[in-house]
Protein backbone atom coordinates (compact mmCIF):
# COMPACT_ATOMS: atom_id res chain seq x y z
CA UNK A 1 0.00 0.00 0.00
CA UNK A 2 0.87 3.86 -0.90
CA UNK A 3 1.14 5.93 2.27
CA UNK A 4 -1.34 9.09 2.29
CA UNK A 5 -2.73 11.61 3.31
CA UNK A 6 -6.29 10.74 5.75
CA UNK A 7 -8.79 13.21 7.20
CA UNK A 8 -10.79 12.50 10.38
CA UNK A 9 -13.04 14.35 12.83
CA UNK A 10 -12.08 13.04 16.81
CA UNK A 11 -13.44 14.21 19.94
CA UNK A 12 -11.70 17.02 21.57
CA UNK A 13 -11.97 16.24 24.63
CA UNK A 14 -10.87 12.65 24.51
CA UNK A 15 -9.08 12.72 21.30
CA UNK A 16 -11.11 8.93 20.18
CA UNK A 17 -11.61 9.31 16.26
CA UNK A 18 -15.57 9.82 15.15
CA UNK A 19 -15.39 9.61 11.21
CA UNK A 20 -13.33 9.67 8.40
CA UNK A 21 -13.96 12.51 5.93
CA UNK A 22 -13.86 12.63 2.04
CA UNK A 23 -11.95 14.79 0.75
CA UNK A 24 -10.92 15.87 -3.11
CA UNK A 25 -10.11 19.90 -3.11
CA UNK A 26 -7.12 21.35 -1.74
CA UNK A 27 -6.96 21.14 2.78
CA UNK A 28 -4.11 23.53 3.65
CA UNK A 29 -2.74 23.35 7.15
CA UNK A 30 0.02 24.67 9.04
CA UNK A 31 1.50 23.35 12.81
CA UNK A 32 4.18 25.86 14.88
CA UNK A 33 5.88 25.82 17.74
CA UNK A 34 4.58 29.40 18.47
CA UNK A 35 1.03 27.73 18.56
CA UNK A 36 -0.61 29.40 15.53
CA UNK A 37 -1.41 26.28 13.09
CA UNK A 38 -4.37 26.08 11.51
CA UNK A 39 -5.65 24.03 9.14
CA UNK A 40 -8.85 23.65 6.75
CA UNK A 41 -10.97 21.66 4.28
CA UNK A 42 -13.92 21.39 2.11
CA UNK A 43 -16.28 18.34 1.90
CA UNK A 44 -18.83 17.95 -0.46
CA UNK A 45 -21.83 16.17 1.57
CA UNK A 46 -22.70 13.84 -1.87
CA UNK A 47 -19.47 12.50 -1.17
CA UNK A 48 -19.40 11.37 2.04
CA UNK A 49 -19.56 7.75 2.59
CA UNK A 50 -21.41 8.40 6.19
CA UNK A 51 -24.78 9.62 7.07
CA UNK A 52 -25.10 13.81 6.53
CA UNK A 53 -28.13 14.18 8.93
CA UNK A 54 -26.05 15.84 12.14
CA UNK A 55 -23.29 18.01 10.40
CA UNK A 56 -23.70 20.55 13.17
CA UNK A 57 -23.16 17.30 15.90
CA UNK A 58 -19.76 16.11 13.53
CA UNK A 59 -18.47 19.77 13.56
CA UNK A 60 -19.61 21.46 16.36
CA UNK A 61 -17.38 23.71 17.61
CA UNK A 62 -14.79 23.84 20.03
CA UNK A 63 -15.69 20.12 20.73
CA UNK A 64 -14.52 18.40 17.58
CA UNK A 65 -10.48 18.16 16.32
CA UNK A 66 -9.98 18.12 12.95
CA UNK A 67 -6.96 15.59 12.35
CA UNK A 68 -4.68 15.17 9.41
CA UNK A 69 -3.24 11.94 9.24
CA UNK A 70 -0.50 10.23 6.87
CA UNK A 71 0.59 6.67 6.34
CA UNK A 72 -0.92 3.21 4.66
CA UNK A 73 -4.10 2.42 7.31
CA UNK A 74 -6.22 5.21 6.55
CA UNK A 75 -5.70 7.18 9.44
CA UNK A 76 -6.80 6.68 12.94
CA UNK A 77 -4.63 4.10 13.19
CA UNK A 78 -1.43 3.68 15.81
CA UNK A 79 0.81 2.79 12.60
CA UNK A 80 0.21 6.23 10.67
CA UNK A 81 1.35 9.32 11.61
CA UNK A 82 -0.64 12.50 13.16
CA UNK A 83 0.55 15.42 11.20
CA UNK A 84 -1.41 17.48 12.72
CA UNK A 85 -4.94 17.94 15.42
CA UNK A 86 -6.54 20.85 15.65
CA UNK A 87 -9.65 22.21 17.53
CA UNK A 88 -12.79 23.03 15.12
CA UNK A 89 -13.14 26.76 15.42
CA UNK A 90 -16.37 26.97 12.70
CA UNK A 91 -17.92 25.59 9.71
CA UNK A 92 -19.25 27.16 7.10
CA UNK A 93 -22.13 25.78 5.05
CA UNK A 94 -22.53 26.58 1.27
CA UNK A 95 -26.49 25.00 0.69
CA UNK A 96 -26.36 25.54 -3.10
CA UNK A 97 -23.15 24.17 -3.30
CA UNK A 98 -24.02 20.76 -0.95
CA UNK A 99 -20.46 21.48 0.82
CA UNK A 100 -19.11 22.59 3.92
CA UNK A 101 -15.94 24.17 4.65
CA UNK A 102 -14.07 23.43 8.32
CA UNK A 103 -11.76 25.79 9.88
CA UNK A 104 -9.56 24.78 12.85
CA UNK A 105 -7.01 26.32 14.65
CA UNK A 106 -3.89 24.90 17.05
CA UNK A 107 -5.24 23.64 20.42
CA UNK A 108 -3.08 26.21 22.22
CA UNK A 109 -5.91 28.36 21.62
CA UNK A 110 -7.51 26.37 24.94
CA UNK A 111 -4.89 28.23 27.52
CA UNK A 112 -6.24 32.02 25.87
CA UNK A 113 -9.91 30.78 27.10
CA UNK A 114 -9.42 29.32 30.38
CA UNK A 115 -8.81 31.61 33.27
CA UNK A 116 -6.59 29.96 36.25
CA UNK A 117 -9.91 29.16 37.82
CA UNK A 118 -13.80 28.60 37.17
CA UNK A 119 -15.93 31.34 36.50
CA UNK A 120 -17.40 32.93 40.03
CA UNK A 121 -14.35 31.70 41.42
CA UNK A 122 -13.14 33.39 45.10
CA UNK A 123 -11.31 36.68 44.05
CA UNK A 124 -8.39 35.80 45.92
CA UNK A 125 -7.95 32.50 44.21
CA UNK A 126 -4.27 31.74 43.05
CA UNK A 127 -1.73 29.83 40.72
CA UNK A 128 1.46 30.15 42.56
CA UNK A 129 4.63 28.27 40.89
CA UNK A 130 7.93 27.94 43.21
CA UNK A 131 11.27 27.37 42.52
CA UNK A 132 10.67 25.51 38.95
CA UNK A 133 12.64 24.60 35.64
CA UNK A 134 10.87 25.58 32.50
CA UNK A 135 9.05 22.28 32.20
CA UNK A 136 7.96 22.39 35.72
CA UNK A 137 6.34 25.89 35.44
CA UNK A 138 4.83 24.38 32.07
CA UNK A 139 3.38 21.30 33.84
CA UNK A 140 1.96 23.42 36.84
CA UNK A 141 0.39 26.16 34.23
CA UNK A 142 -1.07 23.07 32.10
CA UNK A 143 -2.29 20.83 34.99
CA UNK A 144 -4.02 24.19 36.42
CA UNK A 145 -5.60 24.12 32.82
CA UNK A 146 -7.09 21.10 33.30
CA UNK A 147 -8.08 19.77 36.83
CA UNK A 148 -11.32 21.49 37.94
CA UNK A 149 -13.88 18.59 36.77
CA UNK A 150 -14.40 16.20 33.72
CA UNK A 151 -15.25 19.58 31.34
CA UNK A 152 -12.00 20.75 31.88
CA UNK A 153 -10.38 17.61 30.17
CA UNK A 154 -7.84 17.13 27.20
CA UNK A 155 -6.03 14.58 25.89
CA UNK A 156 -3.00 16.63 26.91
CA UNK A 157 -0.26 14.59 28.37
CA UNK A 158 1.98 16.94 31.04
CA UNK A 159 6.00 17.57 30.84
CA UNK A 160 8.45 16.20 32.97
CA UNK A 161 8.68 18.53 36.49
CA UNK A 162 11.73 19.79 37.86
CA UNK A 163 13.20 22.26 39.80
CA UNK A 164 14.67 25.64 38.87
CA UNK A 165 14.88 29.20 39.05
CA UNK A 166 11.29 30.58 38.25
CA UNK A 167 8.54 31.57 40.70
CA UNK A 168 5.43 33.42 40.28
CA UNK A 169 2.62 33.91 41.30
CA UNK A 170 -1.16 35.21 39.68
CA UNK A 171 -4.66 36.00 41.58
CA UNK A 172 -7.43 35.66 39.82
CA UNK A 173 -9.07 39.05 40.63
CA UNK A 174 -6.57 40.06 37.86
CA UNK A 175 -8.30 37.89 35.18
CA UNK A 176 -5.34 36.19 34.22
CA UNK A 177 -5.41 33.38 31.88
CA UNK A 178 -3.64 29.87 31.27
CA UNK A 179 -2.25 31.78 28.19
CA UNK A 180 -0.66 34.58 30.73
CA UNK A 181 0.81 32.84 32.58
CA UNK A 182 2.37 30.35 29.66
CA UNK A 183 3.62 33.50 27.90
CA UNK A 184 5.38 34.97 30.60
CA UNK A 185 7.04 31.35 31.31
CA UNK A 186 8.46 32.00 27.83
CA UNK A 187 9.34 35.61 28.31
CA UNK A 188 11.52 35.22 31.32
CA UNK A 189 13.76 31.63 30.42
CA UNK A 190 13.39 31.80 26.47
CA UNK A 191 11.46 28.25 26.41
CA UNK A 192 9.24 27.20 23.91
CA UNK A 193 5.94 25.45 24.53
CA UNK A 194 4.67 22.89 22.23
CA UNK A 195 1.31 20.34 21.98
CA UNK A 196 2.68 17.52 19.76
CA UNK A 197 -0.14 15.47 18.42
CA UNK A 198 0.76 11.65 18.35
CA UNK A 199 -1.59 8.22 17.75
CA UNK A 200 -2.64 6.06 20.73
CA UNK A 201 -2.92 2.44 20.54
CA UNK A 202 -6.54 2.76 20.02
CA UNK A 203 -6.56 5.04 16.80
CA UNK A 204 -7.07 8.04 18.60
CA UNK A 205 -4.37 11.38 19.02
CA UNK A 206 -2.96 12.84 22.46
CA UNK A 207 -0.71 15.26 23.14
CA UNK A 208 2.54 15.60 24.44
CA UNK A 209 3.36 18.92 25.78
CA UNK A 210 6.99 19.45 24.92
CA UNK A 211 9.28 22.07 26.39
CA UNK A 212 12.55 23.40 25.64
CA UNK A 213 14.99 26.25 25.18
CA UNK A 214 15.24 24.87 22.42
CA UNK A 215 12.47 22.36 21.74
CA UNK A 216 14.01 19.33 20.39
CA UNK A 217 11.91 16.57 18.93
CA UNK A 218 14.50 14.39 17.03
CA UNK A 219 16.96 14.80 14.20
CA UNK A 220 16.60 14.08 10.79
CA UNK A 221 20.01 13.98 8.17
CA UNK A 222 20.10 15.10 4.53
CA UNK A 223 22.79 15.57 2.04
CA UNK A 224 22.46 18.51 -0.11
CA UNK A 225 23.98 16.72 -3.38
CA UNK A 226 21.92 12.95 -2.65
CA UNK A 227 20.94 12.32 -5.95
CA UNK A 228 16.93 11.88 -4.62
CA UNK A 229 17.05 14.47 -1.61
CA UNK A 230 13.31 15.51 -0.81
CA UNK A 231 14.72 18.63 0.12
CA UNK A 232 14.44 21.76 -2.75
CA UNK A 233 14.84 25.59 -3.27
CA UNK A 234 17.59 25.78 -0.53
CA UNK A 235 18.64 29.78 0.35
CA UNK A 236 21.26 30.66 2.58
CA UNK A 237 21.28 34.29 4.48
CA UNK A 238 23.36 36.05 7.34
CA UNK A 239 21.11 38.74 8.74
CA UNK A 240 22.21 41.36 11.34
CA UNK A 241 19.14 43.36 11.07
CA UNK A 242 18.32 42.66 15.00
CA UNK A 243 21.46 42.21 15.99
CA UNK A 244 22.32 43.78 19.22
CA UNK A 245 25.26 44.69 21.62
CA UNK A 246 23.38 45.78 24.98
CA UNK A 247 19.71 45.47 25.97
CA UNK A 248 18.12 47.79 28.34
CA UNK A 249 15.20 46.07 29.80
CA UNK A 250 12.11 48.60 30.86
CA UNK A 251 9.53 47.14 33.53
CA UNK A 252 6.75 48.61 35.20
CA UNK A 253 6.43 51.59 36.42
CA UNK A 254 6.21 55.23 34.78
CA UNK A 255 8.68 58.01 34.19
CA UNK A 256 12.19 57.97 36.68
CA UNK A 257 10.03 55.28 38.80
CA UNK A 258 10.19 52.75 35.76
CA UNK A 259 12.07 49.09 36.96
CA UNK A 260 15.05 48.78 34.69
CA UNK A 261 17.44 45.82 34.23
CA UNK A 262 20.09 45.60 31.34
CA UNK A 263 22.47 43.21 29.56
CA UNK A 264 25.74 43.30 27.11
CA UNK A 265 28.94 41.47 26.94
CA UNK A 266 31.48 41.67 23.91
CA UNK A 267 31.30 43.68 21.51
CA UNK A 268 32.66 42.51 17.81
CA UNK A 269 30.48 45.04 15.86
CA UNK A 270 29.92 49.22 16.07
CA UNK A 271 27.83 49.76 19.18
CA UNK A 272 23.88 48.45 18.49
CA UNK A 273 22.29 48.92 21.82
CA UNK A 274 18.45 49.08 22.34
CA UNK A 275 15.77 49.32 24.72
CA UNK A 276 13.14 46.08 25.32
CA UNK A 277 9.64 46.75 27.08
CA UNK A 278 8.75 44.66 29.92
CA UNK A 279 5.91 45.94 31.10
CA UNK A 280 4.79 43.79 33.95
CA UNK A 281 7.93 42.61 35.00
CA UNK A 282 10.07 43.95 37.70
CA UNK A 283 13.30 42.80 39.82
CA UNK A 284 14.35 39.08 39.09
CA UNK A 285 11.57 38.53 36.64
CA UNK A 286 12.56 41.81 34.54
CA UNK A 287 16.29 40.65 34.54
CA UNK A 288 15.55 37.25 33.54
CA UNK A 289 13.21 38.75 30.44
CA UNK A 290 16.31 41.05 29.53
CA UNK A 291 19.17 38.29 29.67
CA UNK A 292 16.71 35.71 27.56
CA UNK A 293 16.26 38.67 24.70
CA UNK A 294 19.94 39.74 24.62
CA UNK A 295 21.09 36.42 24.03
CA UNK A 296 18.37 35.76 21.37
CA UNK A 297 19.78 38.85 19.63
CA UNK A 298 23.67 39.29 19.98
CA UNK A 299 24.90 37.36 17.40
CA UNK A 300 23.57 37.67 13.38
CA UNK A 301 21.00 35.13 12.18
CA UNK A 302 22.29 32.71 9.71
CA UNK A 303 18.79 31.80 8.42
CA UNK A 304 18.29 28.65 5.80
CA UNK A 305 15.14 28.79 3.74
CA UNK A 306 13.90 25.15 2.61
CA UNK A 307 11.66 25.66 -0.53
CA UNK A 308 9.99 22.26 -0.71
CA UNK A 309 10.28 19.11 0.89
CA UNK A 310 8.32 16.25 -0.86
CA UNK A 311 6.80 13.29 1.27
CA UNK A 312 7.19 9.64 -0.22
CA UNK A 313 9.26 6.31 0.57
CA UNK A 314 11.44 7.10 3.02
CA UNK A 315 10.48 10.53 3.37
CA UNK A 316 7.68 10.61 5.64
CA UNK A 317 6.00 14.06 6.67
CA UNK A 318 7.32 13.04 10.35
CA UNK A 319 10.43 13.85 9.45
CA UNK A 320 9.98 17.88 9.26
CA UNK A 321 7.38 18.49 12.08
CA UNK A 322 8.17 21.59 14.54
CA UNK A 323 10.49 21.35 16.71
CA UNK A 324 12.45 18.38 14.69
CA UNK A 325 16.05 18.97 13.65
CA UNK A 326 17.39 18.55 9.97
CA UNK A 327 21.04 18.04 9.62
CA UNK A 328 22.01 19.17 6.35
CA UNK A 329 25.50 18.30 4.84
CA UNK A 330 26.81 20.48 2.31
CA UNK A 331 30.42 20.22 0.56
CA UNK A 332 32.10 22.09 -2.15
CA UNK A 333 29.79 25.28 -2.11
CA UNK A 334 30.87 28.57 -2.91
CA UNK A 335 29.07 30.19 0.01
CA UNK A 336 27.82 27.68 2.58
CA UNK A 337 30.71 25.96 4.68
CA UNK A 338 31.45 22.42 4.43
CA UNK A 339 30.36 20.30 6.86
CA UNK A 340 26.72 19.28 8.49
CA UNK A 341 24.27 22.43 9.00
CA UNK A 342 21.69 22.01 11.93
CA UNK A 343 18.74 23.90 11.59
CA UNK A 344 15.33 23.33 12.83
CA UNK A 345 11.70 23.54 11.89
CA UNK A 346 9.74 26.23 13.54
CA UNK A 347 6.90 25.58 11.24
CA UNK A 348 5.62 23.72 8.20
CA UNK A 349 2.72 24.50 5.96
CA UNK A 350 1.11 22.61 3.02
CA UNK A 351 -2.15 21.39 1.52
CA UNK A 352 -3.16 18.06 -0.27
CA UNK A 353 -0.17 16.85 -1.91
CA UNK A 354 3.24 15.49 -0.80
CA UNK A 355 4.81 19.22 -1.13
CA UNK A 356 5.58 20.51 2.22
CA UNK A 357 7.32 23.76 3.38
CA UNK A 358 8.95 23.30 6.52
CA UNK A 359 9.94 26.81 7.75
CA UNK A 360 13.54 26.52 9.81
CA UNK A 361 16.01 28.09 11.68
Amino acid sequence: MVAEWSFWVHDMATGNPIERLSVTADAPFSASLSGDGESSLTVVLSEQTWGTGNIRWLFNPNARMLVRWWGENGGAHAGDVVMCAHKIDSFDYDRDKGAVTVAAVDVFDFADWRLIDGVGADKYSKLSITNKSASGAVRAAVARMMQWNAQWQLPIDLPADGGGGFSGEWVFWKGTLIGDVLKEIRDRTGCEIYFAPYPTESGGVRFRTLVGAPIDAGRTHFHLEAEQSPLAGIRYRVDGANQVTGVEGIGAGTGEDQHRASAGGTVGIPIRDTRKSFPDLIGNELQQATDTYYAANVGAVIQWDIGSYTAGDGWGPELVTPGRTLEIEVYGDPVIPDGEHHVRVVKVSGDSGRVIQPEVQ
